[in-house]
């Protein structure tokens, strides 16, 4: 099983080149009484494009949505909580790859067919296995997104500093952020707070460093491992990026610093297709380029880190089976992807589909020449602990001098390697 599920991550990997608050299910409504369908999500910043969706689904069919958002850093364990115990929502958005799939494996999602959800059959292998168990490889789940990493940016404040072109070396970039830094600006609004960012920011630029894809498919082998030279030096590049942090970086939340880059504060900002909409909200006429994350040499090559985000689910004890799959069908749809794309950013898993957004469009453009999987994200979340559970936090170690890059390596290779089979011979 082990080897199959490696074979499996090799392919997603040529495909995608790419407290605890327990809520019962909705207890089953009489024959007179209107349906109401619980749904969870990690994206309170979306609750005003999911209360219109639903608005409009119970238009369409009279069964009500009722839509509860929780912190994205909570949200594994309140799910997990509230599954575990035989209880949770109708209807909510799991992780991708190895984030929900012990979830799954459990038993605890609804297997989805493509009869069940006829959009299913026009996904790419690559896309539909980010929503499948690691050991149960039925899919649980109906991706919404293709997610992309680089490198935003404020056209206007580089004009303003002198920057005429995107860089596309790693000197280039820390040699742009520097001409910012002394002209006043902040350079980067990425803090060292916010954990989970510093993964994001990381994912981004390390293909380079570290090979992209042709190293993602040697450690998921087992031919080379955490310890490998090349991953540590692409933690070591993203320490480069800590001095054109802003003031105050160890205490700054993520709705801050996106803040700063939204509101015009900060040239840079490297994280996802996932943010810009968040920016608008912020600032409807927020100047916002893109561009894939430099070479670490000049003219070496240059990678676009992407993976299937989450995914639609049903809870599998739902007493709703047949509203929930309605409701499932409303949003696996061309119209619904296309506002998703229209409204919070997406890249939705189908043809078909308009991007809008000048950033997201070039991003969508790039995969087929630069992508790449997000190695820790794809490949390393599937057992305890996980690659990012051991990352997220020793960014933090590194950033405040308790902890070098190599410890973080040797940290990350010794955690995953308790689980993860290849790491054992």
């Amino acid at each position: 099983m082990k080897k199959a599920n490696r074979h499996i991550r090799g392919l997603v990997a040529a495909m995608i080149a790419v407290s605890a608050i327990a809520v019962p299910v909705v207890a089953a409504s009489s024959a007179n009484a209107a349906v109401e369908l619980s749904f969870w999500s990690w994206r309170p910043e979306d609750t005003a494009f999911w209360t219109a969706q639903a608005a409009k689904f119970k238009d369409a069919t009279g069964i009500t949505v009722k839509y509860t958002p929780y912190v994205a850093t909570d949200y594994n364990a309140t799910l997990a909580t509230a599954l575990t115990a035989g209880k949770g929502p109708d209807v909510m958005l799991i992780r991708a790859y190895g984030g929900m799939a012990n979830l799954s494996d459990a038993g605890n999602f609804m297997p989805l067919t493509t009869k069940d959800v006829p959009l299913l059959a026009k996904m790419a292998p690559g896309t539909l296995a980010g929503a499948q168990g690691y050991a149960d490889k039925h899919q649980f789940g109906v991706p919404y997104s293709t997610s992309v990493l680089g490198v935003l940016y404020n056209p206007e404040i580089l004009a303003k500093v002198g920057v005429a072109a995107n860089p596309t070396s790693w000197a280039s970039l820390l040699s742009a952020m520097d001409r910012v830094k002394r002209a006043g600006y902040t350079a980067l609004a990425v803090g060292t707070g916010y954990a989970p960012g510093l993964e994001q920011m990381w994912g981004a630029i390390a293909p380079a460093f570290y090979g992209g894809t042709s190293f993602y498919n040697q450690i998921v082998s087992g031919s080379t491992n955490f310890n490998d030279p090349a991953f540590v030096r692409s933690l070591k590049a993203e320490t480069e990026l800590y001095p054109y942090m802003p003031a105050g970086a160890s205490g700054l939340d993520y709705n801050t610093q996106r803040a700063l880059f939204a509101n015009g504060k900060a040239a840079f900002y490297i994280g996802g297709n996932y943010e810009i909409s968040y920016f608008r909200s912020l600032n409807p006429t927020a100047p916002i380029g893109w561009f894939p994350a430099p070479a670490a040499t000049q003219g070496g090559p240059r990678y676009v880190t992407n993976w299937a985000d989450g995914a639609f689910a049903i809870n599998a004890k739902t007493t709703h089976k047949a509203e929930a799959l309605k409701f499932m069908n409303f949003i696996a749809s061309k119209s619904f992807m296309q506002q998703g794309a229209d409204q919070l950013g997406w890249i939705p898993p189908i043809a078909g589909i308009n991007l809008t957004e000048p950033a997201i469009a070039a991003m969508a453009r790039k995969i087929p020449q630069m992508g790449t999987p997000f190695l820790t994200l794809v490949g390393f979340r599937y057992g305890a602990p996980t690659s990012s559970s051991i990352m997220q936090p020793g960014f933090q170690k590194v950033a405040s001098g308790a902890q070098t890059v190599t410890d973080l390596a040797k940290a990350i290779q010794d955690g995953v390697a308790t689980w993860y089979a290849p790491f054992k011979k």
